[in-house]
Formats: C-alpha cells, sequence, structure tokens
C-alpha cells in the first residue's frame, strides 16, 4: 500500500510504500503504462533496465504480462565486461527474468560485445542503442548506498565525463577500480547521464532506509562526482519518480 507520495522543492516525486511487494507492483505498473503509451503513440517503445537483485521481481511480473512485446527494446542501463552468460553480467539477469514468459519475444539490445575492453567496446554500443527511437520511453535505474547509478561510480576517473549533460556519448567506458562497492568486476560499460535523461521518465528503484537517507542528502550535495545520484535528481529537464519500500 502506497504510504507516501510528496513532490520536493525539485520536483522530486517520492514514491513511498510499506512493502517490498507493494513496490514492485506499482513499478510494473507504471513501466506497463509508459510502453503501452509508446507502442501506441511510435508502434515502438524502449525500455532501460538495471542489474542487481532488486529489479528481479519487477522484471518477473513484467514477463507475466500479456504486451505486443515484439514491439519493446529492452537495454541494460550499464554492464560488467565479463561474458554475458556469467551470473553477475546484467544481460544474464535480463535474459533469465524478463526475456521470458510472455515477454520472450522482446528485442535486447545489449552494452556487452565483442571488442576486448569496454573502451574498445563504446561505439559498438552506441552503434546498438541507435536502435532506439528516443526519447526512451521509461529509463529504470538502481542506486547504491555511495550514490551510484547505473555504473557511474563516485570519483572513478570517468565520472565528470560521464556527468556531463551536454555529453554526446551515448555510453561510456568506466573503471571502477577505486570503488569500494564495484565488487571484483571493475572494467563496465554504461549509458552516460545526457542518454539516461534521454527519456520521458526516469525511476529509481531502491529498498532500505539507508537508501533512502542518501537520495533525500543527494539534493543538498553540491559536488556530484562525489554523489553522482545528485547529479540525476538535481537535473531540470526528465522527470524523476523515487519508488522506495524498506
Amino acid at each position: 500500500m502506497l504510504e507516501q507520495s510528496r513532490k520536493n522543492k525539485i520536483m522530486i516525486k517520492e514514491n513511498l510504500f510499506k512493502d517490498r511487494e507493494s513496490l514492485y507492483d506499482s513499478v510494473t505498473k507504471q513501466c506497463i503504462y509508459h510502453l503501452n503509451r509508446g507502442i501506441e503513440q511510435n508502434g515502438t517503445a524502449g525500455i532501460v533496465v538495471p542489474g542487481g537483485t532488486t529489479p528481479a521481481p519487477i522484471f518477473e511480473k513484467l514477463s507475466q504480462t500479456l504486451l505486443p512485446w515484439e514491439n519493446v527494446l529492452i537495454a541494460p542501463s550499464d554492464e560488467r565486461w565479463i561474458p554475458t552468460e556469467h551470473k553477475q553480467s546484467n544481460q544474464h539477469l535480463i535474459e533469465n527474468h524478463l526475456l521470458i514468459n510472455h515477454a520472450a519475444n522482446a528485442q535486447l539490445v545489449p552494452l556487452k560485445n565483442s571488442a576486448k575492453s569496454a573502451i574498445l567496446g563504446e561505439k559498438i554500443a552506441e552503434e546498438a542503442i541507435a536502435q532506439f527511437k528516443y526519447p526512451f520511453d521509461v529509463v529504470l535505474v538502481g542506486m547504491g548506498n555511495d550514490g551510484h547509478f547505473a555504473s557511474l561510480f563516485p570519483d572513478c576517473p570517468q565520472i565528470s565525463q560521464a556527468l556531463d549533460e551536454s555529453q554526446s556519448k551515448k555510453c561510456i567506458a568506466i573503471n571502477a577500480n577505486g570503488s569500494a562497492v564495484a565488487g571484483e568486476f571493475t572494467e563496465r560499460i554504461s549509458m552516460t547521464l545526457s542518454t539516461l535523461l534521454n527519456s520521458q521518465l526516469i525511476i529509481v528503484l531502491i529498498t532500505g532506509q539507508q537508501k533512502l537517507n542518501v537520495i533525500r542528502q543527494a539534493s543538498k550535495e553540491n559536488n556530484s562526482e562525489n554523489c553522482p545520484v545528485s547529479a540525476l535528481i538535481k537535473q531540470q529537464k526528465t522527470p524523476v519518480e523515487i519508488f522506495w519500500a524498506e
């Protein structure tokens, strides 16, 4: 059940839920609405989705929904530069939790490709996502306790470029070596902030009180390189909604 919905002074809407099942149901409905609208208006629809464990229940709910999935393009917001069959690959998550059931006919647009490194794969990834009709219909991102979203980690060498709203690059290779939360696979590729903002709506999906505190503190952060999500919630281009449950 929705416990609270409010807009703060920078026009970020918070949707707070008492339980995670209600959270998952609500995010699923939002995604379905925007995908249906995109298909009705343009013939196709595009959605960007995150990795991690939190979105898996939403993916499964979406997969059970009757939609003309053959007209839907799906891309990960970011990817580890590892084989796509690896369990920590975001593509592996999407293929096993979203591209199943009714959604099996949706088209996956991968960021990971055959290039030997993420930096060599940037151009190929950009060519892949050129299949989308912009703006995306909906972008779904998660967030870490350090304020990173996608693979845009605080103080990584590429963070300034990645968060530049005027950045023409759609994808950027990320070296997350210095991140305490990136794990063992630190070579990444990520959509840039400017690319993610080219959307009808951005949904930030988070759970736990600590992440809600990070989001609220981010509105007061002056240096987005220290807390990348602050760049997302302070921008004035694209509506952002926070969906949270404990």
